[in-house]
């Protein structure tokens, strides 16, 4: 019989063992769980206060359409009857100057100019070694570089290539 009560005290320290290691677990367990969700909510709220500080409106600024570059499908297609195309690569050691040359001419009221960038991939169709000047349309269009053509009621009146003085000396 003494054995028996020995089992019984040994069972129920074993079982108690057992509660007590459950109830540390848990404990443990929601300690852990609890110091996480401290942190989120910390994390949430100080973001959230954050946010609002240092934000910004954009600015709105308002949409600039520029009328004077063009792609050169659209040489023959422009407006007014009469007006100059120039054919120039835009990053050209020469760009500067094409591109004054431009604003001053452009800049006089019934003169007409537009420029085309044969830089673009949009416009690399056009560049030849061979240059055509007696294009009808865009199509048959080939320019062998720096270029000023002028167009009258969408045909080719002038045709001038070679260097910006050149291109300059035309537009005088």
């Amino acid at each position: 019989m003494a054995n028996r009560k020995q089992r019984r005290k040994l069972k129920q320290v074993k079982d108690e063992e057992y509660t007590q290691s459950m109830k540390s677990m848990i404990i443990t367990l929601g300690v852990v769980l609890g110091v996480f969700l401290i942190f989120y909510l910390l994390t949430v709220a100080i973001g959230n206060k954050n946010r609002g500080l240092n934000t910004k409106e954009p600015e709105k600024e308002e949409a600039k359409i520029q009328y004077y570059e063009i792609l050169g499908d659209s040489t023959f297609t422009m407006k007014p009857e009469e007006y100059y195309v120039m054919f120039y690569d835009f990053d050209d050691p020469e760009a500067s100057y094409l591109d004054f040359l431009f604003t001053q001419y452009a800049g006089v009221e019934d003169h007409y100019m537009y420029k085309v960038d044969l830089g673009k991939k949009f416009n690399a169709k056009y560049i030849s070694d061979k240059s055509n000047s007696k294009a009808t349309k865009a199509s048959e269009l080939k320019i062998k570089g720096t270029t000023l053509i002028k167009i009258k009621n969408g045909k080719i009146v002038e045709y001038t290539e070679g260097a910006a003085q050149v291109i300059a000396n035309k537009l005088v």
